[in-house]
Parts: structure tokens; C-alpha cells; sequence
């Protein structure tokens, strides 16, 4: 009871009203959410005293029941909801969160809510009805985005509708130019950088059985960017060809759903750098706790040896078979998993008859290779298209599960309207049904669904590595670069680093690298065997920097067999933290990331084409010895990217590292105690 007491003293301490407005401050007061109600409802962001966002007027429209929010409302009520808790998290970039912060809900006449919530990390809204009605129909939503300036500058996804795979790379630009961009959908996490500070990063947490929020520029030149959620889709105008479900026509609302219901959070996350943006938590802390009972040991994080990208290709002295997707290709890399410490293998598309979940292609005995695995502590997960589960989940998930497969990565579904969402939501659950973990890959960002079904693994919604097998890739390390601070913002991310093949920056057309437009320069694509731009190191140092609990390995086996001093290291990074840090933050230039599991921290950055010469601070560390193996850019890596550098050297807790990185370079880094310095794995010596 005493620490319920003081837990409403400093939430009362945060929060003050007056008959226009309700002003919540987080714990540390920097941070400031507003909800004003004349002369309409509307909701500010601010952060030490400076305006970022709004006056926003924010509404929701219901069929029959008219519009929530709007003028000449009158608050009815306030709660304050306390949070002082800590939140373990098994699967994350954080052994724990802590959910401090200051929450209110605002009450109106007519049985409706607007909660406000304020953290040291960010501040976010969301309406709650409280009807009913066992179903209502949400016609549209009011959720703009209104800036101080149309000259502010914003990292921005782009796309030209709502069927997009979320993997286009991210604009810089300006919110006055949004307007003029060919693709007029802006998807989140948005980034925006203001004038010597802040940054701020718009997303949303927990969206469940709701469309995603999505962003137009304003058609009257404000500075300002309009809600533009998707409606859902009209199952009779639906084409399916097993690989997708294209949308013919929609309705003309967004969601049908329950009466009493909280909607999702729109999420403010606030830091004073970039670099420090990584290490923010609301997105998870704000989502819905674990629906799952009982005992989850069941899902393990780790690495995967995966096939698509290498296309099979397996060569060299030990190789006595003809390789490609067939049962003696994927026993060989059952046996490359289970010698180098490697946690899973997938089958992606080609175990079963194309698109045929229930068919398995005579080439491959998907029963023996479990089994196989099995006896060798190696999983597998098996891929999939989303249009083969719907409504067959049960059907599909209890046939391979009984076989002994660990999960499936689920693929191409391309859409946030409200039936992809309840989708995804439903095959979750029905897969922790059958002790199964899901990779969700072709779909949009994160939304904090990993702490309501933590069998929830891993998602894509990247601009990443796959790219490069089919596409003429603009500037690979800027894109790296931007996807730190935008995308991995709202969580993980399916991006398959670990490239072993690389192309430097190239001339330009007077033969001066001083020349050279990376926005503009082309590199063309190789599917049968795929490069990639950048150093070696900028690889190895992904697998740190990249948060991603199912970490897949694009490269062949056997090009990692012929390079073990640096997969012996990346193979060695975990997959999950018990602590992450933002060191260094220059959208444009360079990023740098601590994580620490244990007591063992890695350290990882990467630079854009420009190269960067950077300190890093340990004050991070401990005290005591340390000990720190370091992967560098050779001193030619700029012409030759595979070019790299190892040395271990003693490291001085709160002593500066310089770490010099070549264009579209890297370093990485694994600091330990001397006396604590083993190895996961042994099989290079």
C-alpha cells in the first residue's frame, strides 16, 4: 500500500490541469505530453520546454455513433494509472525495461478516453471506447503530425500505396518537400532532427485488430502530415495466388471491431542524440503484456544458416554431391551449423512444392533433415507465404510441429490494414499452440507484438541484404546508416547480414573517387552469387549493431569456411542483450552501438561512404581488467573491402578507443574480463 501511495504522489507531481488543457510530464519533467480541449481536442509534444509537435487535432469516427474528439468537448473525469514496475524481457535488447513513467486517462461524456503517457524515453496517446456494442465500425482517424516548420529536417520511408513491403530506403529530406516525393505514403518509425536538438521518432505500440499508421503530406502546403491508415480490404474483391493476397477494393471504413477497446499508442520517442534513440523502450514497455501461459523455454533466440540468398552454393573439397535445394545440400549445412555453434537452419522457399505447404518436394526429406538435426542440436524453421496459412494455421502448424520443426518465416504479407493485423495475431497464438516460433518477414515495422507473443522472433520491414541479389542498390552503407536510427528504433529487424563478398566505392566518371555520387551510382545485382557493398568489417560489426533475436546468416557455409577468424567472431555475437548503449549517432556519417551480455560487451560501428574516424568511450565498462579483441578496416580496405585487421589489446574502463573506419567501413569489437575470457567456440584452432 506505501508503494502505491508514493507511486500516485509522483505521478500527481508530473501531471496538472487546468478547464483547457491536461499536461503530463515524464518522471525526469524534460519530456511533456499536452491534450488541449478548446477550441478542439488536440495533442502537443515538447521536450524541455520547446514545442516539437502540434497543436494536432486528433478524432476518431465511428458509423452511427459520429466523431469522437473535435470542438466543444468537456473532460467528465481524470485517473492516473501509476507505473513503477520492471518488466522482464527475454527476448529483447535488454535483459530488462523499466516501466516508469506517469499515465493519465481523460474521460468524456460518452463512455470514451483518451490516455496520455508520458516516460523519460518518449510520450504517447491513444483513444479507448468504452461501448457496448459488440461490434462497431471505425470510419477514419484523425492522427496528424504538426511541426514547428516546414524546413525541418526528416528521415522518411516512402511508399506509393498500402500494399509496400516496407523496404524502400529512407529520404533525407524536409517536411516541406514530402509533398513533392513521387511516392506519397510515409510509413513509420519517421525520424526528425531539430535545430541543435532534439531527435524524435515517430511510431505506434501495441496495434492490435487495427490498421497501421501511416502518414500523407498535408494537399494544402502546411507544414504538417496527415493520418492515412488503410481500409479494410473487401474479401470479395481479393486475388490470391498463394504468394499474395492483392487487394481489388475496400471498404469504406477502417476497422470493425469491439466496442470497449484501447486503440494503439502514438509513440514519441525523445532523446537528446540520435545514438541515444536505441536505447528507448516505450515501444515495448506501452505494448500488451504476455498472452502467453505456461512455460516458454521453448523459444531460443540464435543464429540461422540460411540458403536462399547463397542460392545453395556449396563448393570445395568436402562437397561430393551436387548441390542445391536437396536433402545431402541441407545435411551439409546441418553439419556447418552444428560445428560452428550455429542454433538453427532454414528452408526457405523450395522444401515444399511451390506453393503447396502440404506437398513436400520428393528432392527433400524434410522428416530425415529434423531428425538430423536433431541428433546435432540443430533446429529447423521452415518458410512459408502467408496466403498458404490463412484460415489452415492449425491444419499446417500441427503437421510440421509433430515432425520436430521449430518455427516457420513467414513471408509476403504486405499490408497493416486491420485483416493482416488480426492475422498475424492469430497465427502467433495458434503457433505458441504448437510450441512454434515465427519469423515475420514482408510486413511492416514493429509494434511492440514480441512482448504480447514473445514467439514472435524476429520481423523484416528492412531495406536489407536481400536487396542486393535483385536490386541496383543506391548506397547500401547510407542506408545501414539510416536504418539505426529509424527502423531498428521500433525493434528488431530480419536484415541477413554477413556477406562475405563486397565491392569498395567505385570510381567515378574522371576516374576521382572525389567525384563519385553514391545516391546516384549503381551497382549491379548478382543473384546466383551475391556481393555486397562495403568492407568485410562493416559486415561483421551488423551482426552486433543490428538488434535481431533470429540472426540470419546470408553467406555460404563454405565461404565461411574459408574465412574462420572472422566468422569465429560473428557466429560467437549473441542474439539477445542484457544491455544496449548508444555511443555514437551521425545519421548521415557514422553509428556506433554497445550491447553486453553477461559480462562480456561488444562493440560495433559502421560509416557511410565517406569513411569516419571516431573515439569511443568505455566508461561503460567496469571495473577491473579488461581484455578487447578488435576487428578493424585493413589500411586498403577502401580499394580492397575484404581487407581487415585483428588484434587484442588491454582496454582501461573509461579510456578512449580510436576506431578508424574506411568508406563503408566497420569495427567491431568483444570486451572481456582476462580472467572470463573463453570462447563459445573452438572449431577454428
Amino acid at each position: 500500500m506505501k508503494n502505491t501511495l508514493l507511486a500516485v504522489a509522483a505521478f500527481a507531481a508530473c501531471a496538472s490541469a487546468s478547464a483547457e488543457s491536461i499536461i503530463l510530464k515524464s518522471p525526469d519533467g524534460r519530456n511533456e505530453i499536452t491534450l488541449a480541449t478548446e477550441p478542439a481536442l488536440t495533442v502537443s509534444v515538447a521536450r524541455d520546454g520547446k514545442t516539437l509537435l502540434g497543436p494536432a487535432p486528433v478524432a476518431m469516427t465511428f458509423e452511427g455513433k459520429g466523431v469522437i474528439g473535435g470542438a466543444g468537448l468537456k473532460v467528465i473525469g481524470t485517473r492516473s494509472i501509476p507505473h513503477r514496475a520492471t518488466i522482464p524481457t527475454p527476448i529483447y535488447k535488454k535483459a530488462c525495461v523499466q516501466d516508469d513513467g506517469a499515465e493519465t486517462v481523460v474521460s468524456f461524456k460518452g463512455d470514451w478516453q483518451i490516455h496520455l503517457h508520458a516516460r523519460n524515453d518518449g510520450v504517447a496517446y491513444r483513444f479507448a471506447t468504452a461501448w457496448k456494442d459488440p461490434q462497431v465500425k471505425v470510419k477514419d482517424e484523425q492522427a496528424p503530425l504538426v511541426f514547428p516548420s516546414r524546413d525541418l529536417t526528416v528521415y522518411a520511408g516512402l511508399a506509393g500505396g498500402h500494399e509496400c513491403s516496407w523496404e524502400s530506403i529512407y529520404e533525407k529530406t524536409t517536411v516541406g518537400a514530402l509533398k513533392d516525393k513521387k511516392a506519397k505514403l510515409v510509413y513509420l518509425p519517421l525520424l526528425v532532427q531539430y535545430p541543435k536538438g532534439p531527435s524524435l521518432c515517430v511510431t505506434e505500440s501495441d496495434l492490435l485488430d487495427y490498421p497501421g499508421w501511416n502518414l500523407v503530406a498535408a494537399t494544402d502546403g502546411a507544414p504538417r502530415l496527415d493520418a492515412n491508415l488503410a481500409k479494410l480490404p473487401d474479401p470479395a474483391k481479393i486475388t490470391n495466388n498463394q504468394r499474395q493476397r492483392r487487394v481489388g477494393g475496400r471498404f469504406d471504413y477502417l476497422a470493425a471491431t469491439k466496442g470497449t477497446r484501447t486503440y494503439p499508442w502514438r509513440v514519441f520517442l525523445l532523446a537528446d542524440t540520435p545514438a541515444k534513440l536505441v536505447e528507448s523502450d516505450a515501444v515495448y514497455a506501452l505494448a500488451t503484456p504476455n498472452k502467453l501461459a505456461g512455460d516458454l523455454s521453448w523459444i531460443k533466440p540464435g543464429k540461422v544458416a540460411w540458403e536462399w540468398w547463397n542460392c545453395w552454393n556449396v563448393f570445395g573439397p568436402d562437397v561430393n554431391f551436387k548441390a542445391g535445394c536437396n536433402t545431402a545440400t541441407y545435411k551439409y549445412y546441418i553439419d556447418f551449423a552444428a560445428k560452428t555453434g550455429v542454433e538453427y537452419v532454414i528452408m526457405d522457399e523450395g522444401w515444399s512444392v511451390k506453393l503447396k505447404i502440404m506437398e513436400i518436394n520428393p528432392e527433400i526429406d524434410v522428416a530425415e533433415l529434423v531428425n538430423y538435426g536433431a541428433r546435432r542440436g540443430v533446429g529447423i524453421i521452415l518458410w512459408c507465404s502467408w496466403p498458404q496459412l490463412v484460415g489452415r494455421q492449425h491444419e499446417v502448424f500441427q503437421k510440421y510441429a509433430a515432425l520436430g520443426v521449430k518455427g516457420f518465416k513467414i513471408d509476403f504479407m504486405d499490408r497493416d490494414d486491420q485483416f493482416v493485423v488480426s492475422f498475424l495475431e492469430q497465427t502467433a497464438r495458434i503457433a505458441a499452440e504448437y510450441r512454434l516460433m515465427v519469423d515475420y518477414h514482408g510486413m511492416y515495422k514493429p509494434t511492440g507484438f514480441s512482448r504480447t507473443y514473445p514467439n514472435i522472433i524476429n520481423y523484416e520491414g528492412v531495406h536489407g541484404l536481400e536487396t542486393a541479389k535483385f536490386h541496383e542498390s543506391f548506397n547500401m552503407p547510407a542506408n545501414d546508416l539510416k536504418v539505426v536510427f529509424t527502423r531498428m528504433v521500433a525493434g528488431p529487424l530480419d536484415y541477413t547480414p554477413g556477406a562475405m563478398r563486397y565491392r569498395a566505392r567505385p570510381l567515378g566518371d574522371d576516374g576521382w573517387k572525389k567525384e563519385f555520387n553514391p545516391d546516384t551510382a549503381k551497382f549491379q545485382p548478382n543473384w546466383n552469387q551475391p556481393d555486397v557493398q562495403g568492407t568485410r568489417v562493416h559486415q561483421m560489426a551488423l551482426m552486433t549493431l543490428y538488434e535481431a533475436p533470429l540472426q540470419m546468416l546470408c553467406d555460404s557455409p563454405s565461404q565461411y569456411l574459408a574465412n574462420m577468424e572472422c566468422f569465429r567472431f560473428m557466429a560467437a555475437v549473441p542474439t539477445t542483450w542484457d544491455e544496449t548503449r548508444g555511443l555514437v549517432g551521425d545519421v548521415d556519417r557514422v553509428a556506433a552501438i554497445a550491447r553486453r551480455k553477461g559480462d562480456v560487451w561488444y562493440v560495433s560501428a559502421i560509416a557511410s561512404w565517406d569513411g569516419a574516424e571516431i573515439e569511443i568511450d568505455t566508461s561503460f565498462l567496469g571495473a577491473g581488467e579488461w581484455e578487447a579483441e578488435i576487428f578493424s578496416d585493413g589500411p586498403n580496405a577502401g580499394n580492397a573491402p575484404s581487407d581487415y585487421r585483428r588484434k587484442v589489446r588491454s582496454v582501461t574502463p573509461g579510456k578512449k578507443l580510436k576506431a578508424v573506419l574506411a568508406p563503408g567501413g566497420g569495427w567491431t569489437a568483444r570486451i572481456a574480463h582476462p580472467s572470463s575470457w573463453t570462447d563459445k567456440l573452438q572449431f577454428w584452432k
